[in-house]
């Protein structure tokens, strides 16, 4: 009898996983992303519903079953309906809630939304923001994230402040995993095994050796051998990579220079 028990429950779990699979493709990835409130009630009801489904002794699994489809049903009908309107969207999924503007503290807003100063002060360290007087705004989103505007003074400098033009990056593409080619990946991007082991050559690697390979279009092949041996392969031209030297020397001495400046007027004396 105990057999048979181990063999139904199996049996279920395997239907109730199938089933919550299936329903959770129809409600979609942002389901699987930082979740509103009503997501979050959603998640933990349907997870109820589906361990009732494995576990339930008698026939009720059935009208569970059923539950479930339901429930999902409404979810999907209420994402429809938020996408379309935007009291929907304000009812279901909340809306976002200054925390600080203008750099002060809102004492009302962090009251409303049931945060203390220190749960305040660990969200902003999680930014790496460890001054309020850094920051200019704050705000709490609908999924309890916080996002953070600093103050123009204490943004991080980028390439676009001081002029320097920046190329497009390009994604790493795999290109080999734990030995074996990935052969699509190579098609999609003009590659082919040949070239390939001309580079892994270069680093006298062969390509059963290799754990990971990533290639980076016209700049670099990176190796990662099963020996635990990171290896790079320069795939830029030379001449280009001595031109962005020169650059990046005049953009040494241009900030060195600014920096000279502003020490210069924060040490003369006023009046």
């Amino acid at each position: 009898m105990m057999f048979m028990d181990i063999l139904l429950i199996s049996g279920r779990t395997i239907i109730a996983i199938a089933l919550m699979f299936f329903l959770t493709k129809l409600l979609g990835k942002r389901q699987l992303s930082e979740m509103s409130l009503f997501g979050y009630i959603s998640g933990i009801s349907v997870g109820n519903i589906a361990a009732y489904i494995a576990l339930e002794e008698n026939e009720m699994w059935l009208l569970a079953s059923v539950s479930l489809c339901i429930w999902v049903l409404i979810v999907i009908i209420l994402e429809k309906f938020t996408l379309k309107s935007k009291k929907m969207r304000k009812v279901v999924d909340g809306d976002r809630r200054l925390l600080i503007s203008n750099g002060n503290v809102i004492k009302d807003a962090l009251r409303k939304e049931n945060m203390t100063v220190e749960e305040l002060l660990e969200k902003l360290r999680d930014k790496d923001v460890f001054r309020i007087a850094d920051v200019e705004m704050v705000s709490m989103e609908p999924n309890g994230e916080i996002s953070i505007f600093l103050k123009a003074e204490h943004n991080p400098l980028t390439p676009s402040m001081i002029g320097y033009p920046i190329e497009k990056e390009e994604e790493p593409i795999t290109i080999i995993i734990d030995g074996s080619y990935e052969f699509e990946a190579l098609k999609n991007n003009g590659l082919d095994q040949n070239w390939v082991e001309k580079q892994l050559a270069k680093v006298n690697v062969a390509s059963n050796q290799v754990f990971i390979a990533q290639y980076t279009k016209d700049k670099s092949l990176s190796i990662h051998t099963m020996d635990q041996r990171t290896l790079e392969v320069n795939l830029e031209n030379p001449q280009k990579n001595a031109f962005n030297k020169t650059e990046m020397e005049q953009i040494k001495k241009s900030l060195l220079q600014a920096i000279a400046i502003i020490e210069q007027q924060t040490n003369k004396p006023s009046g």
